[in-house]
């Protein structure tokens, strides 16, 4: 069984943001007007952006793709290009290396989830769920699952109650496609530190069962409004400080079977790994009067929403449940 890496990039130089109003044809030979620079990140040389544009009065997204990615990621959208729970490139303008995306009106990291009822969540938890089950069907791993990848339509229902719907999972440009043998990526620190697997921040390998646990942060999240991971302490912190903050949490609601915790040993070459070493460290650092706090016996949460959440967070990732899996868990059926 072999591992892989993510494919390499090359980058272009010195083209700034482009300019409100420009208009750009497409290899589709539709017309985009730039309306608004929605993000702005630089990095090798040039400022890699985010526009809004429309075309016909209609709203899309237009993203810059570093050039030695740009084949890459259309040959790996097309994989998923008819999941209503993916978004995938319905355009591009090759010459400036720009992927075009139907416009989606927010993320979730900025839905009020306190104003959504039950049922309203659990169909933002499930839609979106089954946008991963297809990647991962397709042996793709998204490797940055978070709320802000994460984006949906609102509307009003006739009593008044806000929904959402054309939940899709967006932002595939980390995402890899897995070859069915292969162990997964190897020597890499993927996704965001607050939303992250255990074995992402070991760099140790990292295969769907890592978009998984992501996932199930992002639904805790999703359900309760709580970023479990989060801090303003962790927040502030520095990098190191940081790393040991987030992981003590994972370790406090996460590493509650022990044996969960030595299959997690085992996937990373057992007790001689410095990572393992570390976290058996910060085991240390609980006490009675500061002790673990076990996401499964968390009282205040829904029986069968903790059991889901447990058998998608196992520290062992050989033990999660697949998305497909997770799909059919009773707590969906619930009303």
């Amino acid at each position: 069984m072999s591992s892989v890496s993510a494919p390499t990039s090359t980058s272009a130089i010195g083209q700034q943001p482009l300019p409100i109003g420009l208009q750009l044809k497409s290899s589709l030979g539709k017309c985009y007007i730039i309306d608004e620079v929605l993000s702005k990140r630089p990095a090798a040389g040039r400022i890699w952006c985010v526009y809004r544009a429309t075309h016909e009065g209609k709203q899309f997204i237009l993203k810059d793709i570093i050039p030695g990615d740009f084949d890459y990621l259309i040959s790996l959208q097309k994989h998923v290009e008819h999941s209503p729970h993916v978004r995938t490139a319905v355009d591009s303008i090759p010459e400036r290396h720009i992927l075009v995306f139907p416009y989606l009106e927010k993320g979730l990291l900025h839905v009020d989830i306190a104003a959504l009822s039950s049922v309203a969540k659990k169909a933002i938890i499930r839609d979106a769920l089954a946008g991963l089950a297809d990647l991962h069907d397709k042996h793709i791993i998204h490797t940055d699952i978070k709320p802000t990848n994460i984006m949906m339509d609102s509307f009003k229902q006739n009593n008044g109650d806000l929904r959402y719907c054309n939940v899709q999972i967006t932002d595939l440009e980390a995402a890899v496609i897995l070859p069915p043998k292969a162990k997964g990526l190897t020597d890499r620190l993927s996704g965001n530190h607050f939303w992250r697997s255990p074995e992402a921040w070991a760099r140790g390998i990292q295969n769907t069962p890592s978009d998984i646990y992501s996932f199930a942060i992002v639904a805790i999240f999703a359900w309760t409004g709580r970023m479990v991971f989060f801090s303003d302490e962790a927040n502030r912190a520095s990098p190191e400080k940081q790393a040991e903050l987030i992981l003590r949490r994972h370790l406090s609601f996460f590493a509650s079977e022990m044996e969960d915790f030595e299959g997690f040993i085992a996937y990373h070459g057992g007790d001689d790994n410095p990572f393992v070493k570390r976290l058996k460290g910060l085991l240390c650092t609980f006490s009675e009067e500061d002790p673990r706090l076990p996401f499964g016996r968390w009282q205040q949460v829904d029986p069968q929403f903790r059991d889901l959440i447990c058998k998608m967070t196992c520290m062992d990732p050989s033990r999660r449940i697949t998305a497909r899996e997770a799909l059919q868990h009773p707590w969906f059926a619930q009303d």
